[in-house]
């Protein structure tokens, strides 16, 4: 088995929104199995539960066969109008992974539709939740061939074995819906997921294992927006961990400040302005032919030095303060946390 980075792909030059079947999954060595009974955030974990976020937008029938690969023998597949659920299983754990909103998929309009549903309703267990996330797993919950049956039944079989519940995306705000209906499920880790609920329903999963991963500038966590003063009051639940655009893993989302960004820049044009003084100290370098070469050199090196300062904070304010829809897409989750897991 390989013990190779992945390369992180381009969108320009590479599709990456999902479904994608090229993409190797569960391309563990020896020594980077999960730890299923691990409470605490574990890289070996997220890279895991990422990949089978990934996979839950794939047919079922490859979905079933990889889990297989990956020694997964038990596999059950959940379907409604635009919800979907994978549940694989064997000695050592249980999971249950949904899929996220596919836009290539003839679902797409029911499933967008069901994103932008945000109007707040009652949870039953306490607490307000985003309507169209709570109608979305209703469309696969209940019943004798429900997923909460078929979950209980797995649970009772064998109560040592750990359920975990995964998902990016919608997927992600169902799994924490899930988490908080069903209190036997272990804990789960979502990708990239919008915020579900109020505080009310937030303070029910105080203190059981819910790890919410963000890549970079991914702008869907951040929706619904926390706006009380017109009745929008969606918080954030469980443990962010921050995932960079370069790969690192922190367990706070890096900070920005405006102020230190315009201090950065007037120290910027302070050093520009230096150096051109410098440039133009002597004037009589620029009437000598043995020094004239010279003075060019410096020049063109503080032009290009210049350009390469302020290419830097323009990419600093972007990074700070603008959004980035590709930094979305579960392959960066995937591939990002499987490069940051050899790294560790």
């Amino acid at each position: 088995m390989s013990r190779r980075k992945k390369k992180i792909p381009d969108p320009r030059t590479y599709d990456i929104i999902p479904p994608d079947m090229d993409y190797d999954f569960f391309e563990y060595p020896a020594g980077h199995k999960p730890r299923f009974r691990e409470r605490g955030f574990s890289e070996v974990n997220a890279w895991w539960f990422a990949e089978c976020a990934f996979l839950a937008y794939c047919h079922p029938g490859f979905a079933r066969l990889a889990y297989r690969l990956a020694g997964f023998e038990g596999f059950r597949f959940f379907e409604g109008k635009g919800t979907e659920c994978m549940v694989s299983w064997n000695d050592s754990a249980v999971i249950a992974a949904f899929r996220g909103t596919e836009l290539k998929s003839r679902s797409a309009l029911h499933e967008i539709k069901t994103d932008l549903n945000t109007l707040p309703v009652e949870f039953e267990d306490g607490g307000k939740v985003h309507k169209g996330f709570l109608s979305g797993l209703n469309e696969i919950w209940s019943g004798k061939e429900g997923l909460e049956v078929f979950l209980q039944t797995l649970v009772r079989e064998d109560k040592r074995r750990p359920l975990w519940i995964c998902g990016h995306s919608l997927g992600g705000a169902l799994a924490i819906l899930t988490l908080a209906r069903f209190p036997d499920a272990f804990g789960a880790y979502v990708y990239g997921s919008p915020r579900v609920g109020d505080q009310e329903f937030v303070d029910l999963l105080e203190g059981r294992p819910l790890w919410r991963v963000e890549h970079g500038r991914d702008p869907v966590p951040m929706v619904p927006p926390d706006l009380p003063a017109v009745n929008f009051s969606f918080k954030d639940p469980g443990q962010l961990v921050f995932l960079s655009r370069t790969g690192e893993i922190s367990l706070e989302r890096p900070s920005f400040s405006l102020k230190e960004q315009k201090e950065k820049m007037l120290e910027t044009r302070e050093d520009r302005e230096l150096r051109s003084k410098d440039l133009f100290k002597n004037w009589a370098d620029l009437f000598s032919k043995e020094r004239a070469d010279g003075f060019l050199e410096k020049m063109d090196w503080h032009i290009q030095l210049t350009r390469e300062e302020w290419k830097q904070h323009l990419k600093e304010l972007q990074e700070g303060m603008g959004l980035i829809a590709e930094d979305h897409q579960p392959i960066f989750y995937a591939s990002k946390l499987w490069n940051a897991l050899l790294d560790s």
